[in-house]
Parts: structure tokens; C-alpha cells; sequence
């Protein structure tokens, strides 16, 4: 009795295929893959449909592909059948397959991906309108309260270093006796160097001078406190004060 147990235990999917076949049933089954890297697609939707033969009544099964995009419909009656698949980011697919009695259908079913077409993005802008930090550049400039030097005239000028820049600033002059080209304000006491700010933040005089002038987007010049604004107040600041704005700032 064990050893006819054990044996209905060991029947191979090959015998049981053999059984069906002499039932006159069907197996429709296969793979979903993508149409362009082949990859499976793990929980496509597919249905079966058709008229069963010795009815007019709609026959209707739908499987969900396993996690390597295998499915299968099996104990099908002979005859026609449609099938579709759908899986989100593919083009439906639909195949019409007929089954003979006994026979098992193993395919693999490619679906297209979709392509998402986006819509064409314009972007509208007014020339010359400062963007993000520099509007505040330009606001401080309309006051005329300052020397401002903006990205055109950095250009133009085509210096080497910071003080050449600078030098062409009225009311700033920059003295090279120590071989170390330092601009000063024309006015302040001899020694007396300005506070330095890059991108809003307070620099050492060292770092500020040495900042490459094709880094540098803008510069605001304030020779005494008289024409100093109150977000510029630095520990320095009675020197005069040079704000740098340069390329790399957001």
C-alpha cells in the first residue's frame, strides 16, 4: 500500500500531461517578457476568452504572471481562444491561439513599453532681469549709494586679479610698496584695509583678494559709512567695505 502511494507521488509533470492528453485537454501557458530587453515581467494580467464548443455562453479566466513572468491556463476544451495581456508601462498585447485536444501551448509573449511623450516646456524670461541674489545687487545699485561694477564691465576690463579690478574704482587706490597689490579706500587712515564680503558672507581680506575676477559675477563697493547699507556692517566696515559675488554661489 506504501509503495502504490509513493508512486502516485513521483508522477512526473510529463505523465500528467500524458493523462490530460488522453482526456482530449489543453494547456496554454508560457512567458511575459519585454519586447526590448527581454527581462520577465513579474504580475502581468493575462485573460483567456473564447465560446466554449458545446455552449454560447462566454468563457472568461484570468492568471497573474508569477516573479518570472510565467503563467498557465491548463484542462482547456479544444478549440480558439484569445488571449491579452496587460502590465502598467506596457502597450496591451493580444494573441489568438487554438488548442488541439492534448496538445500544451508554451510561448513567450513580448510587450512594448510604453514611450511617455512629454509636453514641450517654454520658458519665458525678460532679458536683462536679474535672477535669485543678484536682485538685490541691482536693488542696492538703484540707489546709487556705492560703486557697482557688474559682470560686462568685470569682462571688458579682462584683468588678471582683483586689484586691477578695483583700481578703476573712483575713490579707491591700491598700493603695491609691500610687492602685494592691496586696494585701500583713498580716504581711510594709512594701514586701514576694507572688510571683504563674498556672497553675503564676511571673508578674510587674503581669500577676497585673491578670488580670480572670472569667478566673479558682480562687485559693490562702499568707500565710507556714509554710503554703507546695514546688512554689509562688518567687523571692518569703518575701512570701507568690498562685497564680491562670484559664479559659484546658488
Amino acid at each position: 500500500m506504501q509503495l502504490t502511494m509513493l508512486a502516485v507521488a513521483l508522477l512526473s509533470p510529463l505523465r500528467l500531461a500524458t493523462e490530460q492528453a488522453s482526456a482530449g485537454e489543453g494547456t496554454i501557458g508560457g512567458q511575459v517578457v519585454s519586447q526590448v530587453t527581454h527581462a520577465p515581467i513579474p504580475a502581468a494580467v493575462v485573460a483567456l476568452s473564447t465560446t466554449a464548443p458545446d455552449s454560447s455562453a462566454p468563457f472568461h479566466l484570468t492568471a497573474i504572471a508569477d516573479s518570472t513572468g510565467r503563467f498557465a491556463f491548463r484542462e482547456l476544451a479544444p478549440g480558439t481562444y484569445r488571449l491579452e495581456i496587460r502590465a502598467v508601462g506596457y502597450a496591451e498585447g493580444a494573441w489568438r491561439l487554438h488548442v488541439a485536444p492534448g496538445r500544451q501551448l508554451d510561448h513567450v509573449f513580448d510587450l512594448e513599453p510604453l514611450t511617455v511623450k512629454l509636453a514641450p516646456v517654454v520658458v519665458e524670461g525678460e532679458r536683462g532681469r536679474p535672477a535669485g541674489r543678484l536682485v538685490d545687487f541691482e536693488r542696492r545699485r538703484s540707489r546709487k549709494m556705492g560703486y557697482f561694477i557688474a559682470t560686462q564691465d568685470i569682462a571688458r576690463l579682462n584683468a588678471s586679479n582683483l586689484a586691477d579690478v578695483l583700481g578703476t574704482v573712483r575713490g579707491v587706490k591700491v598700493d603695491c610698496s609691500a610687492g602685494v597689490c592691496i586696494p585701500r579706500m583713498a580716504r581711510s587712515q594709512p594701514g586701514c584695509e576694507p572688510q571683504y564680503f563674498i556672497d553675503g558672507v564676511e571673508a578674510s581680506p587674503y581669500f577676497a583678494r585673491n578670488t580670480p575676477p572670472h569667478d566673479i559675477v558682480g562687485i559693490e563697493v562702499y568707500r565710507g559709512p556714509s554710503e554703507l547699507p546695514a546688512e554689509f556692517t562688518g567687523s571692518n566696515s569703518g575701512c570701507g567695505v568690498i562685497v564680491i559675488w562670484t559664479r559659484s554661489s546658488p
